[in-house]
């Protein structure tokens, strides 16, 4: 995972390097849900978490159409955990269950393709995640129909029960304007497991954001 940080960050640097007619950089910010999904997730006892992402945006159009777009981004995803329980599971026992938010934060590094047709945009490609910190509201609750469930004992999650290190997929698509605001949508998704433990859960976003590109000097791209 080390060497595909460093291979990353070796393309990304001619890209910051370039003076070239359409090299633009800036800032964006933003906000979303994020969820846990995979083969040891239910989808009625884990629900969206709401959460903020913000980060610098570097991108090098080789032609009018087509570019590449590097960021360097800040975040917070995580889920809620809503009655959760695993068959088997020694941890919480019967007539238990468990219930609150669980936050994970990371600096993220995706490089993407982005395809523009006048002022809409295209964008996909992979990202690379570093876990920087693990933070939860989570309880151990009884399972029986009260309101709200009685509190047994909170369960915090240590950071050392997580991968350090995430990589997955991001794609969506926005609004350029001329002035260099843009707005956009995106859905991203890991590929490998967050937890350490024998378990399948992954992260699944959905982000929106605004911000600012500097904008290119020389013909416009529209």
């Amino acid at each position: 995972m080390k060497k595909a940080l460093i291979l990353s960050f070796l393309l990304v640097m001619p890209l910051l390097a370039a003076q070239a007619q359409y090299y633009r950089y800036g800032a964006k910010a933003g906000g979303g849900f994020s969820t846990a999904v995979g083969k040891d997730v239910s989808s009625d006892q884990i629900n969206h978490l709401a959460g903020i992402h913000a980060g610098l945006v570097f991108t090098y159009e080789f032609v009018s159409r087509l570019g590449v777009q590097a960021e360097l981004n800040y975040a917070r995803k995580g889920f809620v955990y809503d009655n959760y329980r695993r068959e088997n599971d020694a941890t919480i026992p019967p007539g238990t269950a468990l219930a609150g938010d669980s936050r994970l934060d990371y600096i993220e590094l995706p490089l993407l393709v982005k395809v523009q047709k006048a002022a809409l945009f295209l964008e996909a490609g992979p990202y690379l995640g570093y876990l920087l910190n693990v933070s939860s509201d989570v309880n151990l609750v009884e399972t029986v129909l009260t309101d709200p469930p009685a509190v047994l004992e909170p369960r915090n999650f240590s950071r050392e029960a997580f991968n350090s290190f995430d990589v997955g997929y991001a794609v969506g698509g926005g609004l350029m304007l001329q002035n260099g605001f843009f707005m956009s949508i995106r859905n991203t998704g890991s590929l490998r497991p967050f937890p350490k433990e024998d378990l399948k859960q992954r992260n699944l976003a959905w982000q929106l954001s605004i911000g600012y590109l500097v904008p290119a000097r020389g013909s416009s791209p529209y």
